[in-house]
C-alpha cells in the first residue's frame, strides 16, 4: 500500500475533524489575514469568536464564507465588557463545548489574529497529521499518542512598515519578515486531541485534562516529529507605530509612567515619545542594544519589567531573515 491511501485510510478510521478557533478584538490590520491563513490549511471548522468589536470581523466572516464554502463558519459576538484576559479560557472553551462533535475525534488549534501556524513541508494540518498517523497507525487510532503536539512560537518583525488598517487582501501572507526567537528558546503554541474535558489555557499554550486541570503532556513521538517538520506558529505582535501604542495603553502603559530622568512623565511622554523610540528600537533590522539592561539606561528601568517582557525581547535578540514565511499556504 502507498503511503497517501495509508493516510487516508487512518483519517477515514479515526473520522477526525480538525477545527481552529480565534478569538479577536480589532486588529483589523491582520485578522484577515490570518483567518484566511488557517482557512487555507484545510481545518474544517474555524470558530471565530468577536469581543466587542463586530462590523470588520462580520465582514471577513462573510468572505470566508462566499471563498470556502466547504469550510464550517462559526460567528460568536460578545459584549460583555469583563476583563478581556481573565474571561477567554471561560468563552473559548465553552465555544469549543457547543461547537465540537462528541461523536467525532476532534483535533484543536487555537490561535490569536496575530498568529500564523506553519506546518513545515505540509499543505494542510490534514497531510500533517496523516503523515504523523502513518509512523504510528495503531497506536494513533487508539488514542495512546498524538494527544498534543508542542508547536514552536516565534516573533517575526515585518520588513514592511506601512499597512492598510482594515484590509481584506491579506497583506501580511505577502512580505517578508526577521525572525527574533529560535525553535530552542521559544515558548509554544499546542494542537491537542479535544476529548471531553480537556481545556485549553487562555493563550493557547497548554492543553489540560479534567476538572482538576493536569496538563497534557506531548509525547516523545509528538515532540519529535514536530521537530522533523519544522512545524510552528509564526508571530507578528509589532506592526506599526499607532498598533504599538495601542499596545501601550493596557498593561505596558502602567510601567512607563516615569521619563527616563525618574521623574513622573506626562501622558503625552509615556504613550508617544517613549512609544515612537521604542517601537524604532523593537524593530530594528538589528538588534541596538546588547542587553535589556542595557537599553534600561536609555529608556528607563521600567522597561525590565516582567510585564512588558513579551515587547522588550525584541529590544535585544538577533534576527535571522527568514523570507516570505507566511505566503507558503496557498
Amino acid at each position: 500500500m502507498t503511503a497517501d491511501p495509508m493516510r487516508a485510510d487512518i483519517r477515514a478510521t479515526m473520522n477526525i475533524c480538525f477545527t481552529a478557533l480565534t478569538m479577536v478584538r480589532g486588529e483589523s490590520d491582520i485578522v484577515w489575514s490570518s483567518l484566511l491563513h488557517h482557512a487555507r490549511l484545510g481545518f474544517q471548522r474555524l470558530i471565530v469568536i468577536s469581543y466587542l468589536e463586530h462590523d470588520f470581523l462580520r465582514q471577513c466572516v462573510d468572505k470566508l464564507r462566499q471563498d470556502f464554502p466547504g469550510l464550517e463558519v462559526n460567528l460568536v459576538e460578545l459584549e460583555s465588557r469583563g476583563h478581556f484576559g481573565r474571561r477567554k479560557a471561560f468563552y473559548v472553551n465553552r465555544a469549543l463545548s457547543l461547537f465540537v462533535d462528541p461523536k467525532m475525534e476532534n483535533f484543536v488549534y487555537c490561535f490569536d489574529a496575530d498568529e500564523f501556524l506553519s506546518l513545515g513541508p505540509y499543505p494542510s494540518i490534514g497531510a500533517f497529521f496523516s503523515a504523523f498517523a502513518a509512523e504510528l497507525p495503531d497506536r494513533v487510532i487508539h488514542g495512546t499518542t498524538g494527544e498534543c503536539f508542542p508547536l514552536p512560537w516565534l516573533n517575526l518583525i515585518p520588513k514592511r512598515r506601512q499597512y492598510e488598517e482594515r484590509d481584506l487582501s491579506g497583506q501580511f501572507l505577502e512580505g517578508e519578515y526577521l525572525c527574533v526567537d529560535s525553535r530552542q528558546n521559544s515558548r509554544h503554541k499546542v494542537l491537542f486531541r479535544k476529548r471531553p474535558g480537556t481545556r485549553v489555557h487562555m493563550a493557547y499554550h497548554q492543553a489540560f485534562a479534567g476538572e482538576k486541570d493536569v496538563p497534557i503532556l506531548p509525547e516523545p513521538e509528538a515532540v519529535a516529529f514536530v521537530e522533523k517538520s519544522g512545524a510552528c506558529v509564526y508571530h507578528v505582535p509589532l506592526r506599526s507605530p499607532g498598533q504599538f501604542r495601542d499596545r501601550l495603553e493596557g498593561p505596558m502603559r502602567r510601567v512607563m509612567i516615569h521619563s527616563v530622568s525618574g521623574q513622573p512623565a506626562t501622558p503625552a511622554e509615556a504613550s508617544f515619545d517613549i512609544a515612537a523610540e521604542l517601537y524604532s528600537v523593537c524593530t530594528a533590522s538589528q538588534p541596538r542594544f546588547t542587553s535589556l539592561a542595557e537599553a534600561a539606561d536609555v529608556f528607563g528601568e521600567a522597561i525590565t519589567d516582567r510585564k512588558i517582557r513579551a515587547i522588550t525581547r525584541f529590544i535585544y535578540r538577533h534576527r535571522v531573515d527568514v523570507g516570505p514565511v507566511l505566503g507558503s499556504a496557498k
